[in-house]
This record gives C-alpha cells, sequence and structure tokens, in this order.
C-alpha cells in the first residue's frame, strides 16, 4: 500500500508540525505492516529520519500546486494530516484533498484541528481593499463572503473523503458549522511523542546538567499573532527570575520564535527537533506557550503548560486538564500571570493525577480512531 501525507507545512520550521508527522508515520507504520510512506515536506532530510519518500510541498513553501496530481496518481491513500488546518490555511489543503480525489486516490483527513478563528490573512480584508469596504459599510459582507465560499467548499469536498478525524470535539463542532458534521473526534497525533525515560541532559543545550537545583519555567511565545504588551511580558520574566527561578525558552519555531525570546533576553535550547523540546520541557516544572505543541509535548513528559491564547485551539487542549488559558495575546493581564506562574512553580497540586486521567481519555480516543483509519485503509482497493 502506498500513502501520501501532506496537507500542512512541514519543513518549514514548525517543530509541532514535525512532531505531528512523525507520529503518523509511526502510527501508520505500526498499523500496516509493509506501508510505503510518501511525504509532502520542504525539508529533504525527512526521508533518512522517518524512512520515508519524499515530495515536495504542494500549495506551502512557494512550490505550486502544479505537480501535485501526478505525485499523488498511482497512491492508495492521500492523508491531510494534523495541525489546524481546517482554519490557518483550508483552501490550499482542500485544493489538495480535490485534486487527490480528481484523480480517483481515496483521502482521508487525520488529527486536524479548526480554531475559531479563520486566519485573519486569508479571511479579513486588507489595505485598500479595507479602506475601500470601510467606505462603503461593507468589510463585514466580504468577509462573510469569504467564510461562506469556505463553507460551500468543505461541504463539497470533505463528504467524498473516506474518512474524517477531528483532534478534538470542539473542531468537529466548529467544522459542523461550516457544513460538515460527518467527521469522528481523534486526538493530536503528537501525545504519541514519548517522554525521555529516564531523563537526560538537554542534547547540544547550554543546560547540560539532568535537573536544575532551582524551579524553572519553560518559556515559548510565537511570533504569529505575536503578543501585543511585550513589556508585560518581560517584566513577568524579571519577577520570576526575581522569585530565584530560571526561565528557559524553548522555541517551537528554530528561527522566529528563538529572535522573539532572544530579544527579550531569555536564554533558549539549541536542539530543534521535537525529542529536543520533550526533554527540554521535562526539566521544567511548569512552561508558559502561545505555542499548542509546546503544551502537548509538554504534558507528554509530565510537565504542566499554561496557556496563552491565539483562538481557541489552546483553550480546547487545556480544557481536557480542567484549566483555561490565561489570557490571550491581544488582552492580557500580565501581573495576574505572573502570580499563576509563580504559584504554580511553588505547587502544582494535583496536576500529575488529572494529567493521567486526561492522556487515558486521549489516548482511549486516539487508539480507536487509529483502527478505524487502518481498518479503512485495509479494505479499500489498491491501485
Amino acid at each position: 500500500m502506498r500513502v501520501l501525507l501532506g496537507g500542512i507545512p512541514l519543513g518549514c520550521d514548525n517543530i509541532g508540525d514535525e512532531a505531528i508527522v512523525a507520529c503518523v508515520v509511526k502510527l501508520l507504520k505500526s498499523s500496516l505492516p509493509g506501508v510505503e510512506l510518501a511525504v509532502a515536506t520542504a525539508d529533504p532530510a525527512t526521508a533518512e529520519l522517518l524512512g520515508v519518500e519524499v515530495v515536495p510541498p504542494f500549495g506551502f513553501a512557494g512550490t505550486p500546486l502544479d505537480g501535485f496530481a501526478a505525485a499523488v496518481r498511482g497512491r492508495d491513500a492521500y492523508v491531510w494530516c494534523g495541525a489546524t488546518g481546517l482554519s490557518d490555511y483550508p483552501d490550499v489543503a482542500l485544493d489538495l484533498l480535490e485534486i487527490a480525489q480528481r484523480e480517483g486516490v481515496a483521502t482521508y483527513v487525520w488529527g486536524v484541528g479548526m480554531d475559531d478563528e479563520l486566519n485573519p490573512v486569508f479571511f479579513k480584508a486588507h489595505g485598500k481593499r479595507r479602506l475601500l469596504l470601510q467606505c462603503l459599510g461593507l468589510v463585514d459582507w466580504y468577509e462573510q463572503r469569504l467564510r461562506s465560499r469556505l463553507a460551500r467548499r468543505i461541504a463539497a469536498i470533505l463528504p467524498r473523503c473516506r474518512g474524517v478525524w477531528l483532534r478534538d470535539p470542539e473542531s468537529a463542532a466548529m467544522l459542523a458549522t461550516m457544513g460538515f458534521s460527518g467527521a469522528k473526534v481523534a486526538a493530536d497525533t503528537a501525545i504519541l511523542l514519548p517522554a525521555p525515560h529516564p531523563p537526560s541532559p538537554i542534547p547540544h543545550s547550554p543546560f547540560p546538567v539532568p535537573h536544575s537545583p532551582s524551579p524553572t519555567l519553560g518559556l515559548c511565545i510565537s511570533t504569529q499573532r505575536q503578543v501585543s504588551d511585550l513589556a508585560g511580558l518581560s517584566k513577568l520574566i524579571d519577577d520570576v527570575r526575581a522569585s530565584g527561578a530560571r526561565v528557559l525558552g524553548i522555541p517551537m519555531n528554530p528561527r522566529t520564535d528563538r529572535a522573539l525570546l532572544g530579544r527579550l533576553g531569555v536564554e533558549c535550547i539549541a536542539g530543534a527537533t521535537p525529542e529536543a523540546v520533550v526533554e527540554a520541557a521535562a526539566k521544567c516544572d511548569v512552561v508558559l506557550s502561545s505555542r499548542l505543541h509546546l503544551l502537548i509535548l509538554a504534558a507528554n513528559a509530565g510537565t504542566m503548560g499554561l496557556g496563552i491564547a491565539r483562538g481557541s485551539k489552546l483553550a480546547n487542549w487545556l480544557a481536557n486538564f480542567g484549566q483555561v488559558v490565561e489570557g490571550s495575546v491581544y488582552d492580557c493581564d500580565w501581573e495576574r500571570v505572573t502570580r499563576r506562574v509563580l504559584a504554580v512553580l511553588r505547587d502544582r497540586g494535583d496536576w500529575e493525577s488529572v494529567r493521567a486521567a486526561a492522556y487515558a481519555r486521549l489516548t482511549a480516543r486516539l487508539e480507536t480512531a487509529r483502527r478505524e483509519l487502518s481498518h479503512s485503509l485495509k479494505t479499500q482497493p489498491t491501485a
């Protein structure tokens, strides 16, 4: 069986996306012995790293869709896997599904999420167009038109998939408002990335000791929809350090997040892989992040996470543990967040038991979905 994975901008400096695809590859190899996997990515090193074929990241990283039909033709299945693509870049992924369907290839959606806010780059009016629409009082009409167009495409393309599994029930409910109510719920496949056991030093890190004698806050703030009050965040960093705790930067984008953390005076780990992130998070007492997958990989390592929202996806994840976000990138009381961080550094309460119960639910959901996906792939006609 030959399966192509894609639909997210892989090989583009997003460690969370790389964690997803690594876990999807592992899941499919364990479920389908002998499966031949290809991954659409901008990073050719993925071939050796994951033991797969690689093809260009059609539709992403400046790579046109031209050539995708030839790349998917003759495959047994095309799987759009992971990330928040249903709201972040849905048109590209829907284009890929539609092309694969025209080529007679079975299509699947696996572990994808949907935020309550569509990507403003694509679904908001900008620049001169916005100024003109404002003058005419038509901004809301225009943006609703964009949303309605997406809903029509979703309603036309997703029902032709052999299976659609989303990463959380909130995404499935949001997708239903956009015209497709047939999605099942799995979990983010990145929960399968194992924590280091026993703990070992962070590889290639300026912090080589397994554990710090001081409490440690792991920190990642994304440059996407960046925090509006960087001065408040900077004061949080100073106050945490003044308490005697250490602040460790864990950039989920090894270029842009690292640069921002550097400007805030935070020393970062040197590793730039999902495994390095999990190992770093395992050394922390708590992480504070506006990146979803740092919270996920930290929880894999047993570390509690606090979230600064960029939409609903962090809130959806934290709800698994009975938590809420601490604020948003647009509106955050950093003094209150500082008090919360310091309190958790002192005492994580019943976090361990809450995490264990949540992961039991998540892994059971993911295992049910894995069996369904595996059965569908095994029973479909091969090319």
